[in-house]
């Protein structure tokens, strides 16, 4: 289980943009929670077909794996989503156009402020790390809603979790690609060769040749086949100074950054999407979460107070207790299906107090025994 963020380490940094949204509580219209999509913003999906349509190669399988149409590589993709499993398939596609088996890594490479929208310029004009992680900290969903970055000190190392949501398959490439771009993110604004202690990836090891070249580029062995993704990095990082620093461009980013989270948390998929990160982190320090419990991240991120996005859940038939069920299902039938956790640990990661009851959600939601569900995740 993943330890509670020491006291103190997401205030201490929290350096908010021009608005702190104060008053924005969205109304939420009845959703079918089951139709919730989760994954990348597509801005950052859209990286993969700009690296094959860079290589002079045809793009029509990949952005079909992503849902875009060839209009969409310049185009405005805000609001638009691509699910984790379908990035995955589209980053297939790229190794198999190119015959280049790193290609994930290459292209990770290349991820600029606008893959993230104007939340990377916002990120880019930080006077310092500090302040660039604890913005990216509280609007991360508006990147990502399928990962949640949790960032912990642990003596001079800062360390970030990051928790899945809903369907995010052990894909070697989807992580590589993932981490990489974290990292080439970073080496990119910093203008310098950082280089973490640790990266664990929860997905298999490529051939040794492959591992040889990623752990040249990361700076570090890479760890595979690691329960959840992890980073160790010294937190002296976040002392460093930005060279893009822009005090100007911070404030007008800033301004529309806060513009779109805004727009970000009204709509109802996205906000929904947002509590199931909360939901999900929680339940995974094996604890079922009340709303009460990530109040304070709600009212910092959404401008209202848990007791009136309760009240509005209620008048549109929407319960955080079936929300809370709803993520505890996904996690326990991902890691049945693609981990080879014993079934104690899946229970406690899922906060059960006791297998049993796991083995009667189980069979609850699908009609088997969580060894038949892993048996057929397998076959």
């Amino acid at each position: 289980m993943v330890p509670d963020p020491q006291p103190g380490v997401i205030d201490r940094r929290r350096h908010h943009v021009t608005s702190k949204h104060q008053g924005i509580c969205p109304t939420i219209p009845e959703v079918n929670t089951e139709t919730i999509s989760l994954g990348f913003a597509a801005s950052y999906a859209r990286l993969v077909a700009d690296h094959v349509s860079a290589l002079d190669l045809p793009t029509d399988s990949v952005l079909a794996a992503l849902g875009l149409a060839q209009e969409d590589l310049g185009g405005e993709l805000a609001g638009r989503w691509v699910p984790a499993s379908s990035l995955a398939q589209a980053l297939d596609c790229a190794i198999a156009l190119s015959g280049d088996p790193l290609v994930t890594l290459h292209m990770a490479q290349q991820v600029r402020p606008a893959h993230l929208g104007a939340l990377g310029y916002t990120l880019i004009s930080c006077t310092q790390f500090e302040g660039g992680l604890a913005l990216f900290e509280r609007l991360q969903s508006m990147v990502c809603t399928q990962l949640h970055a949790v960032h912990q000190f642990q003596g001079s190392h800062l360390v970030s979790h990051l928790s899945t949501v809903g369907d995010v398959p052990r894909h070697t490439g989807l992580w590589v690609f993932t981490m990489a771009s974290r990292l080439a993110f970073a080496r990119w604004v910093s203008g310098r060769r950082l280089e973490p202690e640790q990266v664990c990836l929860p997905c298999p090891a490529p051939p040794a040749s492959q591992v040889v070249v990623l752990n040249r580029w990361f700076g570090c062995a890479l760890q595979f086949d690691a329960l959840a993704a992890t980073e160790r990095v010294p937190a002296a990082w976040l002392a460093l100074p930005n060279p893009n620093a822009d005090e100007q461009l911070h404030r007008v980013m800033g301004a529309m950054t806060d513009m779109q989270w805004a727009r970000h948390v009204q709509d109802e998929h996205r906000l929904v999407a947002l509590l199931r990160q909360h939901i999900s982190a929680r339940l995974k320090k094996g604890r079922v979460p009340l709303l009460d419990d990530i109040s304070p991240a709600l009212e910092d991120a959404l401008g209202c107070s848990a007791r009136q996005l309760q009240r509005r859940l209620a008048e549109h038939r929407l319960s955080f207790k079936n929300l809370v069920e709803q993520v505890r299902r996904d996690q326990v039938l991902h890691e049945l299906k693609h981990t080879g956790l014993p079934l104690t640990e899946v229970a406690s990661r899922a906060a059960y107090a006791e297998p049993s009851s796991m083995h009667r959600a189980v069979r609850r939601w699908t009609g088997m025994t969580p060894l038949a569900v892993r048996q057929e995740g397998a076959s």
